[in-house]
């Protein structure tokens, strides 16, 4: 029984998200979505572009020195902790540019 209700939600699911995406396509052709990208500007200022641009860069690059370091760490314990810090160091970065990206173009 919960296998059959697994399966009908993930089929329920999949088909709700296919008629969305045919929904949001119809009409829309590559010419308007060219149009609405040229017409966009920065929403935000530009010192809060700033900020967030050099915190990208930060995060980036505190990724890399953590990274780094769990490569020279001895401990299995220490060395996968700081990998997975370096990880989420790293995700904080793209983060930040996608943030940089849409609010500041």
């Amino acid at each position: 029984m919960r296998m059959i209700m697994i399966l009908l939600g993930t089929v329920l699911v999949t088909f709700s998200l296919a008629l969305r995406a045919e929904w949001q396509w119809n009409g829309a052709s590559a010419e308007d979505y060219e149009e609405e990208e040229q017409a966009s500007e920065a929403i935000w200022s530009d010192e809060d572009c700033e900020a967030i641009s050099e915190a990208a860069g930060l995060y980036l690059y505190l990724s890399g020195d953590v990274v780094e370091r769990s490569d020279e760490a001895d401990e299995q314990k220490k060395k996968a902790a700081l990998f997975k810090a370096g990880v989420a160091l790293s995700q904080l970065s793209v983060n930040h540019a996608e943030v940089y990206d849409v609010f500041c173009k």
